[in-house]
């Protein structure tokens, strides 16, 4: 089995319940997914050429989404902890890793931001749709929330009022995050045709 029949499947059949799109040759007893019998499947045509549909399937950009969503999430939580668990002694280990954290931040957004504006070019053919550029906004929005805590995570020493600051960039990533993220999962399925 080569890359493209994983990607592309030959035959293809769509579970009517859920949706899960598989090979016909893969499929038992039961969808993987959903577990309804397997007389639920219909055969399925792509309305995709194959190879933006090898492309999509790799899921470039919903697999880089993961670092920046990981990273700001726990730049959060150990910025509130330092905050108010006065754990912001130089030696910290947990000062060190919000700092870290803190620097690689935005770095993750801007690779996640590029394999979005890809994976949009690929799936819409353009990137100019009222959603797409709602999420260019989101995360140019990041990239510079990300950024100046970036820039703060680097001063030293980190004073309490400094680590509000990071506080405070923290939860705009995270609402960053969570806003690309929930439209980014209602646009996963769409593709246009051709």
């Amino acid at each position: 089995m080569n890359l493209t029949e994983i990607f592309v499947p030959k035959d293809p059949v769509i579970c009517k319940s859920c949706g899960y799109i598989m090979g016909k040759s893969r499929l038992r007893d039961k969808c993987p997914a959903c577990g309804v019998p397997a007389s639920m499947f219909e055969p399925y045509n792509e309305r995709i050429s194959p190879s933006r549909k090898l492309i999509l399937g790799l899921s470039i950009h919903p697999v880089m989404v993961h670092f920046p969503q990981a990273f700001t999430f726990t730049i959060l939580a150990l910025a509130a902890w330092c905050v108010f668990a006065c754990e912001n002694s130089p030696g910290s280990v947990l000062l060190a890793t919000l700092k870290t954290l803190s620097v690689c931040l935005p770095f993750t957004v801007i690779i996640s931001a590029a394999a979005g504006l890809f994976d949009a070019k690929i799936r819409f053919r353009k990137v100019t749709t009222q959603l797409l550029k709602y999420k260019i906004f989101l995360s140019s929005s990041f990239i510079i929330f990300s950024s100046v805590n970036m820039y703060l995570a680097l001063l030293t020493p980190l004073s309490e009022g400094i680590l509000g600051g990071m506080l405070i960039l923290a939860f705009a990533c995270f609402v960053c995050s969570f806003l690309l993220g929930l439209i980014g999962a209602r646009l996963l399925e769409s593709k246009f045709p051709g």
